[in-house]
């Protein structure tokens, strides 16, 4: 039977017109790093700007809104990336096949313009409330400023908001504030509702 896995798939936004070099060191240094903490099983860059990764079915979501947050940590104003996760199958004899590929590729092909978020799986009517549903998370990631990113990025894997503190050497009421006008509780219970669904 073929494994269950979640696949991001996605592009970094205006990489041609910044510091490329910068961006892709940037995103390479990034996924290498979830890589080594076993949060993601392998990834590749692709075409320049583009990058997979393949993850557990339930943290392809959390990784896809953990990655476009480290980069507007890094740099706010210009650096994003428009992902996609497909959930499904993959084909452990062959690399880069089965329906979590091919929902990753297709929900980012058919990404809107208005959104940097996507999810796609197996099943038309779920996809249909997701879709829907997706562009508020995204909305509510794009609005964040380099220093939230840098927080709520703390925060995604971090035990507490003190341990956050003592790592970014904040106070740990200014970590609370930001986390709150940051919405990061909103946004990992609305990841957790999407994956329940999923």
């Amino acid at each position: 039977m073929p494994a269950q896995v979640s696949v991001i798939t996605g592009d970094l936004v205006n990489s041609r017109q910044l510091d490329t070099t910068s961006y892709i060191s940037g995103l390479n240094a990034l996924l290498s790093q979830l890589q080594q903490t076993k949060l993601i099983q392998r990834f590749e860059i692709f075409r320049g700007d583009a990058f997979q990764a393949l993850a557990a079915p339930q943290s392809g979501l959390l990784l896809a809104v953990y990655i476009r947050i480290a980069l507007k940590a890094m740099d706010s104003r210009q650096w994003d990336a428009r992902i996609a996760v497909g959930l499904g199958s993959s084909q452990e004899e062959a690399t880069g096949y089965g329906s979590a590929f091919v929902n990753s590729g297709q929900a980012l092909d058919g990404l809107m313009k208005n959104c940097r978020l996507a999810l796609k799986n197996d099943n038309d009517r779920t996809n249909a409330i997701v879709s829907d549903l997706l562009p508020m998370l995204d909305h509510v990631v794009s609005r964040l400023s380099q220093t939230e990113a840098r927080i709520v990025q703390a925060r995604i894997f971090a035990a507490t908001n003190q341990e956050v503190a003592e790592k970014l050497q904040k106070a740990a009421s200014t970590v609370s504030a930001t986390l709150k006008r940051a919405a990061y509780e909103e946004i990992m219970r609305f990841i957790h509702a999407i994956n329940r669904i999923t």
